[in-house]
């Protein structure tokens, strides 16, 4: 039997990797850095007709990003109604956890997803049904 091996493992982008991606393809979104983290704040429209939302991308290195819509606050299609694809923190559930590896662009998937998840949202808003397909999260126990 063969040895297991970590030659062909992707290693994770660094967090200058990642500043740098962010900042060359969305220039709007600012960035605070800390020891072992990263804060991006920016603005993001995923259409012509959309709202402008403030978002906000949390990132401890190797660990998947985390996003928060700052403003418009979200709501639900009915009063008290839970915002679909959410985490119990209110952050977004984007993708599987499988998707995302450390070894890839922010600004290339969690911004395009972040993106597609704000249009399904509209949608939602209008249409009381959620067109993104996708799993809701489960809750931790």
């Amino acid at each position: 039997m063969a040895k297991k091996t970590n030659f062909f493992k992707s290693s994770a982008l660094t967090f200058g990797e990642q500043a740098g991606r962010m900042s060359s393809t969305h220039p709007g979104f600012r960035l605070r850095l800390r020891r072992n983290s990263a804060r991006w704040i920016g603005e993001l429209q995923p259409s012509a007709l959309s709202e402008t939302y403030t978002v906000q991308i949390d990132y401890v290195l190797r660990k998947r990003p985390k996003v928060w819509v700052l403003k418009p606050q979200l709501r639900g299609v009915l009063p008290e109604e839970k915002i679909k694809h959410t985490f119990s923190d209110g952050s977004l559930c984007l993708h599987l956890h499988q998707d995302w590896t450390p070894a890839m662009f922010i600004a290339d998937t969690t911004v395009a997803w972040l993106a597609y998840w704000l249009l399904h949202y509209e949608f939602w808003q209008a249409t009381g049904q959620w067109l993104g397909g996708g799993h809701e999260p489960r809750p931790r126990k």
